[in-house]
């Protein structure tokens, strides 16, 4: 009878070292997936504050030369616009396109989509939402909102050229705004992963 007792009660020892085991390993699995994740993460966010950085200098630049000529200040780049049969938007932006780079979050939608995510302590979660949805808002939505207007028709007759130097001075006033903003949150989020 002992015999058949200390029998059970390794076979139950066994097993419960077993699943600690497993449960060790497995805690270690995922912590080396989360640790991997926030790296990538933060790299993905140190590349994106390099663009959003650039994006910032060049339409703060643009948003200031449309300050200019709407206050008077600039009348030379408003004789430059009505030279042309329509508006030539390279005007305002040296020759350059408006977006020279993509900022990304495949890192970010990557650790959501694998669930990861769900490791990450809420202030951090909290924090990198907040960054990517403020992304999202200049690439989706301020953006689009500069491009549509510039792809609309009535934005090419020249006599409405001072409406719509107001419009864009409005809009790239709001992108570099955003931009401001958004470069403030990747330092932010970039020190938290630190």
């Amino acid at each position: 009878m002992k015999k058949y007792f200390a029998d059970g009660l390794l076979i139950v020892f066994s097993v419960l070292f077993a699943l600690l085991i497993n449960k060790l390993y497995t805690d270690y699995q995922t912590n080396q997936k989360k640790e991997f994740a926030l790296r990538s993460i933060k790299q993905e966010l140190e590349q994106n504050l390099a663009i959003v950085q650039t994006w910032k200098e060049r339409h703060s630049a643009i948003r200031d030369k449309l300050s200019e000529v709407n206050e008077g200040k600039n009348d030379t780049l408003k004789q430059q616009l009505r030279q042309y049969p329509f508006f030539n938007f390279g005007v305002l932006t040296n020759g350059q396109s408006l977006i020279n780079e993509i900022m990304i979050n495949t890192a970010w939608e990557t650790s959501k989509t694998t669930g990861i995510i769900s490791e990450f302590d809420f202030k951090t979660t909290e924090k990198l939402t907040y960054v990517y949805l403020m992304q999202e808002v200049i690439t989706d939505r301020t953006i689009t909102n500069i491009l549509d207007l510039y792809f609309d028709m009535e934005t090419h007759k020249i006599e409405n050229l001072d409406p719509v130097l107001i419009q864009f001075e409005l809009r790239f006033g709001e992108l570099a705004g955003q931009e401001y903003l958004l470069e403030h949150l990747y330092e932010d989020a970039i020190s938290q992963l630190n």
